[in-house]
């Protein structure tokens, strides 16, 4: 499965609280989500940011890229 694109939704929603329900067991990830959570980042900043995580490790994020067409 491919990433989405940079302009997907699926990026905004990540960061206005759908890390929350993204199923994972990537550490990173997790704690990704803990620091932007307490983040007083926009909601724009974060999804760039969630988005370039994404891109570095797409590799080992497979099963949490199968689940943003679901968020």
């Amino acid at each position: 499965m491919s990433l989405p694109p940079r302009t997907a939704t699926c990026w905004q929603r990540l960061a206005t609280g759908g890390l929350k329900q993204l199923k994972t067991s990537n550490l990173g990830a997790q704690m990704l989500g803990q620091r932007l959570e307490m983040s007083k980042l926009s909601a724009a900043q974060k999804a760039d940011e969630i988005y370039a995580f994404f891109v570095k490790w797409e590799r080992g994020l497979t099963n949490e890229i199968s689940q943003l067409a679901g968020l």
